[in-house]
């Protein structure tokens, strides 16, 4: 019996040194004595988001020594319930060279996300990075 009581507390000793973090054999505090975070607010989720996706972008990525790459995403950033324009040249690649595009998925009919290198996008509406 006290070996099926050990299993728990080796598995978790084993995930926590699985992430880096020491194992340290003080007890834990109670969770009235845990800090709390407040400093940051949790994203909305996209449920409570009021933005509705309507239609779709294409997304370019350069950079020097790979191939360009893309993407397909909607027009509505969940993570923080905005535009997906509004937070573009914040969320694009700052590396020495690198340049990301974005296009409306409309304006590049038959564009192939999936093709390496992915193709130059038509139509460009943005672009944000030092390779650009």
């Amino acid at each position: 019996m006290k070996l099926i009581a050990l299993i728990p507390a080796v598995a978790a000793s084993a995930a926590l040194a699985a992430c880096g973090s020491a194992v340290s054999s003080a007890p834990a505090a109670s969770p009235a004595a845990r800090p709390t975070a407040t400093a940051a607010a949790a994203p909305p989720s996209p449920a409570a988001c009021k933005l509705k996706v309507t239609f779709n972008y294409f997304v370019r990525t350069t950079e020097p020594g790979l191939a360009a790459s893309a993407q397909e995403i909607g027009n509505v950033d969940f993570s923080n319930c905005t535009p997906t324009l509004r937070d573009f040249a914040q969320t694009a690649g700052q590396a020495q060279g690198e340049c990301t595009t974005i296009a409306r998925a409309r304006a590049n009919p038959g564009y192939d996300v999936n093709a390496t290198p992915a193709p130059p996008l038509r139509r460009v509406i943005m672009s944000a990075g030092p390779g650009c």
